[in-house]
């Protein structure tokens, strides 16, 4: 039954998928396609999961889970807090550099020498025992700053809604994505000891959460009524 709660994750993650990018396509806002982008990934690595601990690994499946499940999501969940509250300037820099970043770390997942041997250990395989040092600083400069934005958004709203009440939604929203980031993260320590149900767990709970927030920060803004004369 290891593959039950991976299975509830992948179905989750891509029910909230489905739901942000249907706002985005009726709002055309650029944060809900990078959040639809990224519970997408959720899913995609919840499924490659799921096959792994059901039927056995494959370098293939293996291959899929470690890049949207450990390199590429949260970088790309970081985009929709740059995209919903930096600059212009600031934005475009850093679509430049997740361009990049995804390039470069499809193409070394991707050439990633994983034979089935390195898979048949243990019910989740370890990526630090045999994949490329390159490949894990990737995934370890990925979170790292992927994760300090979300979280700088968060207190960013804050700040602002010192004197903004009109963005209460946004910095509510951007505190419960912060949220799902570190859920979703803390289910990555029990890779290490091989608990797949925990780490499902953990995909599954930080997915709900990220999915409210999104739902929160995504609120129309409404126009701060003066108290003034």
């Amino acid at each position: 039954m290891h593959w039950l709660l991976p299975a509830v994750a992948a179905a989750a993650s891509a029910a909230f998928a489905v739901a942000v990018l249907r706002q985005y396509a009726a709002r055309r806002r650029p944060y809900q396609l990078a959040w639809g982008i990224a519970l997408s990934m959720f899913a995609v690595a919840s499924v490659a999961l799921t096959a792994g601990v059901a039927a056995g690994w494959s370098p293939f499946s293996f291959k899929v889970y470690y890049l949207f499940g450990a390199v590429l999501n949260v970088p790309w969940l970081a985009l929709g807090t740059v995209e919903l509250l930096a600059r212009p300037a600031l934005r475009r820099a850093y679509v430049a550099g997740l361009a990049a970043f995804t390039v470069v770390s499809v193409v070394l997942v991707a050439m990633a020498r994983v034979t089935p041997a390195d898979l048949a250990v243990r019910l989740l395989p370890e990526g630090k025992e045999f994949l490329p040092v390159a490949v894990r600083v990737l995934a370890v400069v990925g979170n790292v700053v992927g994760t300090v934005i979300v979280v700088g958004g968060a207190v960013a709203s804050g700040l602002a809604m010192r004197s903004r009440r009109d963005l209460r939604p946004r910095f509510e929203g951007n505190l419960l994505i912060a949220l799902g980031v570190l859920l979703a993260a803390s289910g990555g320590v029990f890779a290490f000891l091989a608990s797949s149900d925990k780490l499902a767990l953990g995909l599954a709970l930080g997915a709900s959460v990220m999915y409210l927030g999104f739902r929160r920060a995504s609120a129309p803004v409404r126009p701060a009524v003066s108290s003034g004369p």
